[in-house]
């Protein structure tokens, strides 16, 4: 089906657009991730005549590492590889090439969760959502603006990436595109294609292939890196939409998002003197002075990794409190004291916050003898 005429481009943000930011990513040396990027990169190079060492050099990694599906790896590490190709490489289409083998199916739970999301939107605020789980390189964001849903990517001088210089920049910007065309190709159907394409760069050698890949009008020297779709497509369902499923993928992919959070950095630290002596919990002074700092430097490093005290500390006593709940016959005053409650009535009002259930009716589904 074809698309509908382009919409006019996006302003950066308007009063009231709908408008879906991506999440802060983790720290760049976690290793969290598949090495499905690093596989689709060094399968181009290697097909250009490249050495796969020489990709690989300074990450720490060989090719029988990233063969591994089993590996894990970091943010910093596809960036040392992609900088490296693109020194190594001389051809320009690179980011695209690569862009272009990445599919719904290399990113795992993150990839599933878009594949049965209920409908295009969805879709768009799934990957939005999650995108940490994608070892993204670049911040993403997507705004509904007239007649267009917009997917919008960062101009050079906004991206947070370590010694970025204009060749790695543009390699990361066709893999953007070019990724997001295959993996929402995938999703809906190869009818779904975008009604335009705009660069902030100058028509590059290789914009046939650009246009090729991303089957849709370009348009180059432009204040922003704009990708649109038809608005009126974002009610339509992905080929295999499954409400139900969708649900629970969703709560797996928080699942991870949060245990990247508290095994990131700082972020780490904090949840162990959190857990150090269960009902316990110091305050944030008290870990800051564990950890030799202030608790302001402390509060300002867990911005950063997208954290927080009061979030760590809530997130603890959940967990604790979901597994007091389901393996011991501990009265429900007795854990509302070990977590630092008051009184049972505070902890059965804060559980349910949490959970959208009560103690009771957490204990019936895990078949746990109420006391």
């Amino acid at each position: 089906m074809p698309p509908r005429a382009p919409a006019a481009a996006a302003p950066d943000h308007q009063p009231g657009e709908r408008i879906n930011h991506a999440t802060p990513a983790i720290g760049w040396r976690e290793k969290r991730f598949a090495p499905s990027k690093l596989v689709a990169l060094l399968d181009v190079t290697s097909a250009a005549g490249i050495d796969p060492n020489a990709v690989l050099a300074g990450t720490e990694l060989d090719a029988d590492a990233v063969a591994n599906p089993f590996t894990l790896t970091s943010s910093l590490q596809f960036l040392t590889a992609a900088r490296n190709a693109v020194q190594l490489c001389d051809e320009p289409d690179l980011g695209v090439r690569v862009g272009c083998r990445l599919h719904a199916s290399s990113y795992g739970m993150y990839g599933y969760a878009l594949l049965c999301s209920e409908a295009l939107a969805s879709t768009f605020d799934t990957a939005v959502k999650y995108h940490q789980l994608a070892n993204g390189m670049l911040d993403i964001r997507w705004i509904e603006h007239d007649d267009a849903a917009s997917w919008i990517f960062p101009n050079r001088d906004d991206v947070r990436l370590p010694d970025i210089g204009e060749p790695l920049y543009r390699f990361l910007i066709d893999l953007q595109f070019a990724v997001h065309v295959t993996v929402i190709k995938d999703v809906m159907g190869a009818w779904c294609v975008p009604a335009r394409a705009m660069f902030t760069q100058a028509p590059p050698p290789h914009a046939a292939l650009l246009a090729d890949v991303l089957e849709c009008p370009l348009v180059f020297e432009q204040p922003q890196n704009l990708l649109s779709y038809p608005a009126a497509w974002l009610s339509r369902a992905p080929q295999l939409a499954n409400p139900i499923t969708a649900a629970q993928v969703s709560t797996q992919c928080a699942r991870l998002v949060e245990q990247f959070r508290w095994q990131a950095g700082v972020t780490r630290r904090v949840y162990q003197e959190l857990t150090r002596t269960p009902g316990k919990f110091p305050d944030i002074e008290q870990i800051a002075e564990s950890l030799c700092m202030t608790s302001r430097t402390l509060r300002r490093k867990l911005e950063a990794e997208g954290a927080s005290y009061s979030e760590l500390l809530t997130g603890v006593r959940k967990a604790l409190a979901v597994d007091y709940l389901g393996t011991t016959a501990l009265s429900i005053e007795d854990i509302a004291l070990t977590l630092g409650f008051s009184d049972a009535v505070s902890f059965r009002h804060a559980f349910k916050r949490w959970t959208g259930k009560t103690p009771n009716e957490v204990r019936r589904d895990r078949g746990v003898g109420l006391p």
